[in-house]
């Protein structure tokens, strides 16, 4: 931990050094081509990330791996309490020594696996984030621990936020990208050379985005990002884990109702098939046209749903395909009901 300690000093201090370097996104890089991310990807992968929280309502959040402070500054303005914790606060120096800040945000500087109830400034939060942080833990039994500890803070009919979590069932997938793109002349044996090195060098924890809520035994919802196509559009995910046992809070995998290849004999047919059935309240099980020669990508499937990003989730039998339903996410705490579907006027067919 002190290791990343000083790495993320060493970013937060001099983003130029490292990655994407336009205040409050300093260190972000594509994992494709190794280049800083543009800050227009960043901001908007930002927004969809805030939009997404928003839709939980949460009125208490703990933010465990704030780094810059992107979400913070943003989401905190708009919650009764925000706390931020993180290895380093450098990255929101400013917002700790900003003596107008909202007393509602706070911060603190301690790791993921030291989080208790006594370290919390005020009640269990509804909401906990642990976004684009998962991938550094240093082990499955590192996750394991920290997932235990955080489910346990949670207040009754809370969510706990995994952002950007790296799919491992496409890992195969994004290694052989990378490999193309590194030597776009290799032969089949090169080609599978280059892959096994990237594998074997790789030290990012990916996981099948399903495995920590069976792990834990709490309910699992697995959402698309929808986003512009870039590393963190294809390769990663967010999942949302909900204990509790009321089988009507959300559901766990969507069942389609529709196959997208049985929807008409062309794109344009089976784009405005699954818009109708959307309509009617269907399920569609579509490819992912980032990933798949035809088919939506997330991002424009999101604007056939009428809540958005919401209704856009991964396939649990196929890491290729998503489920696109009418469902929004149910809120936290005490607004989490059956009946709020009914009520969900503020969702909106825009893609996020």
């Amino acid at each position: 931990m002190d290791a990343w300690t000083t790495v993320y000093e060493e970013i937060y201090t001099d983003g130029h050094g490292r990655g994407t370097a336009a205040p409050g996104l300093e260190g972000w890089v594509d994992a494709l081509s190794g280049r800083p991310l543009p800050a227009e990807t960043m901001w908007q992968w930002r927004d969809a990330t805030v939009d997404r929280l928003r839709g939980l309502r949460p009125e208490r959040v703990l933010d465990v791996g704030a780094g810059t402070g992107m979400i913070a500054r943003v989401l905190g303005q708009e919650v009764q309490s925000y706390h931020a914790v993180d290895l380093t606060l450098a990255g929101v120096k400013d917002l700790v020594e900003d003596p107008e800040r909202p007393a509602s945000l706070t911060f603190d500087r301690c790791a993921a696996h030291e989080l208790g109830a006594r370290s919390l400034p005020g009640d269990r939060p509804d909401l906990i984030i642990l976004n684009s942080v998962v991938h550094y833990f240093p082990d499955r039994d590192y996750l394991g621990e920290v997932l235990a500890n955080l489910l346990d803070l949670l207040a009754p009919g809370g969510v706990l936020f995994l952002g950007d979590l790296r799919d491992a069932r496409r890992d195969p997938r994004r290694l052989r990208e990378r490999a193309l793109r590194s030597e776009p002349w290799a032969g089949p044996e090169r080609l599978d050379e280059l892959v096994a090195d990237l594998a074997r060098r790789d030290g990012e924890l990916a996981l099948d985005p399903w495995e920590p809520g069976d792990a834990h035994k709490v309910r699992t919802t697995v959402l698309a990002r929808c986003l512009q196509d870039s590393d963190l559009a294809r390769y990663r995910v967010d999942v949302l884990l909900r204990p509790g046992d009321d089988p009507a809070r959300l559901d766990h995998d969507p069942e389609a109702t529709h196959r997208w290849e049985n929807l008409g004999d062309d794109e344009q047919a089976r784009a405005s098939a699954a818009r109708r059935v959307l309509r009617d309240e269907g399920v569609v099980d579509v490819p992912d046209g980032l990933l798949c020669p035809f088919g939506p990508s997330a991002l424009e499937a999101a604007g056939w749903t009428p809540v958005g990003s919401a209704g856009v989730h991964m396939s649990r039998h196929s890491p290729d395909r998503l489920i696109l339903t009418t469902e929004p996410l149910i809120p936290t705490g005490h607004g989490a009901h059956a009946g709020h579907r009914k009520q969900a006027g503020d969702q909106t067919g825009k893609p996020q």
